[in-house]
């Protein structure tokens, strides 16, 4: 899967867990010959992704815990509230990851489809993202929880441009064309 320079023991124990992790959650062996590298670059960006989308619905939790946003009317929400909040973001959070893992795992099965849908889920995050970075010129205060829930979102949003990016390149176009005649 990856090379370390390093070499001692503990890397290549690090190195074997994520790669029973990718092949856990991509399918078949990470480095499967069959399926050209532009692919499989895109595939562990794809779970990349997913990670990252975890990590910002992890966050969200946490800060929502830690300081509950102001109701509508300007008061504390309650606690049905706060609990309908939460659900709503952890439900939203694996929604999101089950489409990057199910994008990684239907792209390196070489499914057409999936590289148009997740080309098609890459346009609306580029769209949400452009969204954001055009409400920052209303001037408003930015504080920590702002910067890194941005932070978070540019990493999906650059899994999402590299992953996409490979799966459009000719090698992997052959991988999905020959695919598709089988």
């Amino acid at each position: 899967m990856l090379n370390t320079s390093s070499g001692g023991p503990g890397s290549r124990a690090g190195l074997l867990v994520l790669a029973n992790l990718e092949k856990r959650l991509a399918g078949r062996d990470p480095d499967d010959a069959d399926i050209p590298a532009p692919v499989r670059t895109s595939v562990r960006l794809m779970l990349g992704g997913a990670l990252v989308t975890a990590l910002a619905g992890l966050f969200t939790v946490i800060v929502t815990l830690a300081n509950p946003p102001l109701t509508s009317n300007g008061k504390q929400p309650t606690a049905s509230q706060l609990s309908g909040d939460i659900i709503q973001v952890v439900l939203l959070t694996v929604v999101y990851c089950a489409l990057w893992l199910l994008m990684a795992r239907m792209s390196r099965s070489g499914r057409n489809w999936a590289r148009i849908v997740a080309s098609l889920l890459f346009a609306i995050s580029t769209y949400s993202l452009y969204s954001a970075i055009n409400s920052l010129r209303s001037g408003q205060f930015f504080d920590a929880v702002d910067i890194v829930s941005f932070i978070l979102a540019i990493g999906e949003w650059v899994c999402g441009l590299g992953a996409i990016a490979m799966l459009w390149r000719a090698e992997s176009s052959e991988y999905f064309k020959a695919r598709m005649a089988k």
